[in-house]
């Protein structure tokens, strides 16, 4: 009798592992959308961030693809992208423009930006937990943010 309690332990916690593994795998976000509105998210677009995302089996690397800035003319955007655990910023901070005076993009007419790839790598063990974008439109002051959980399905983010 003792020998099935012992087995059924060990299937127990095996199973656990197992859904605990599997259940985490899964809910990565595979896109992402940033944008900077007027009025606190009530008013015009001035800037959109839109791409997709995909996180490496070790978590030490996030790639974006297909990375897209779309600017409203005569609006100034820049955004900048950095990967975290915790609180701690354990990745590069990407930043458009990357001169290293900053500056913006600042199209005369409605422009969208393509950028292709970007990964961010973290530096230490352990790997990224989240990802979070920053996009500014820089002559409003208007702010919007997305936080990309590896352990959730979908991004979140506001603007301001």
């Amino acid at each position: 009798m003792r020998r099935f309690a012992r087995l059924a332990t060990i299937l127990g916690l095996s199973l656990t592992l197992a859904t605990a593994t599997v259940g985490s795998a899964e809910a990565r976000p595979s896109r992402f959308a940033v944008a900077a509105v007027h009025s606190a998210g009530a008013g015009a677009t001035a800037g959109l961030l839109t791409g997709a995302m995909s996180w490496s089996t070790s978590l030490k690397t996030v790639t974006l693809s297909g990375v897209k800035l779309f600017v409203k003319g005569g609006e100034c955007i820049n955004f900048q992208v950095a990967g975290r655990r915790g609180s701690t910023i354990v990745t590069d901070i990407k930043r458009y423009p990357s001169s290293p005076s900053g500056g913006s993009y600042c199209p005369a007419a409605d422009y969208t930006y393509s950028f292709g790839t970007i990964s961010i790598t973290a530096d230490s063990p352990g790997g990224i937990e989240y990802v979070d974008f920053d996009i500014v439109d820089y002559w409003h002051s208007v702010h919007g943010w997305a936080v990309c959980d590896r352990d959730a399905a979908a991004c979140t983010g506001a603007n301001h």
